[in-house]
């Protein structure tokens, strides 16, 4: 049974108690555990979490949905406040640089000294479930993949620079609850690829307000990834945020209504 979900980080908030960056970060709640989904880019997720009576060095299981610094950057802070939760991580993340050349080319790499903590991290590189929590990481591409994607690369130590296909991205599902980060595979792929019944999802979506429509999902686009989660999956609430536009926000609640809502800094979810 799932207790509490905070938004502890996001792009947006509509308190100006609560600091916001770029980054998400979610706590969560249930009878087994209490879980750090992501830890934003750095601190800020700590403060908003005392801010909002979260005791973080409570958490007994942290989960990094992907390599990115706006979701992995918090952790460092989190790992010297809490001595004791395993975190949940793909293998793939380490020995690797992610850049983004949206706007200007930049390193999107955490700061993260994974030997230091190497007691503490799980790596899963099949689909395992974990406590009852089910970690998916071979996700299916049957779908398109968000085309904002095509503006990220990951580098390894030896090699040159390549588009990234995200082998590092993780999802969690627990108790009728699924956490996308990013969901830099698509949220359709993602759905897809979930063998339990979902009640709600978590996570941007990866659907970026641009101009440039060769790069960035048309309107035509939108609507179809509209009509598919609102024809096959009109039984999940959405909450989204982030990486979602809010263009293509506005674009999608014209099929989904309330079955999506924006989430914000501060928020405290309902479910069920």
């Amino acid at each position: 049974m799932i207790k509490r979900i905070l938004i502890l980080i996001d792009n947006r908030t509509e308190n100006p108690a609560y600091e916001r960056e770029h980054g998400l970060s979610v706590y969560v709640e249930t009878e087994h555990h209490r879980l750090l989904l992501d830890t934003g880019a750095s601190n800020a997720f700590i403060c908003n979490a005392e801010k909002m009576d979260v005791d973080l060095q409570a958490v007994d299981y942290a989960f990094i949905s992907h390599g990115h610094s706006d979701h992995i950057g918090g952790l460092p802070y989190f790992l010297e406040l809490n001595t004791t939760a395993k975190v949940i991580l793909s293998p793939h993340i380490l020995n690797q640089q992610y850049f983004s050349k949206r706007r200007y080319l930049h390193n999107i790499t955490g700061d993260i000294d994974f030997d230091k903590y190497k007691d503490r991290l799980l790596f899963v590189e099949d689909n395992q479930i974990i406590e009852g929590m089910h970690i998916y990481c071979h996700l299916p591409t049957v779908m398109p993949m968000p085309k904002g994607n095509g503006n990220l690369f990951v580098k390894e130590q030896v090699g040159d620079m390549q588009i990234d296909c995200f082998a590092h991205e993780l999802v969690l599902y627990t108790e009728g609850l699924l956490f996308t980060g990013c969901a830099h595979h698509g949220i359709l792929n993602i759905l897809h690829g979930v063998e339990e019944p979902i009640e709600l999802s978590i996570g941007g979506f990866h659907l970026l307000d641009s101009n440039i429509k060769e790069i960035y999902e048309s309107e035509e686009e939108l609507l179809q990834i509209a009509h598919s989660l609102h024809s096959e999956y009109s039984h999940v609430e959405f909450f989204t945020g982030h990486c979602t536009g809010d263009h293509c926000y506005e674009t999608l609640s014209q099929s989904l209504g309330g079955k999506l809502h924006q989430f914000h800094c501060g928020d405290e979810l309902i479910f069920g």
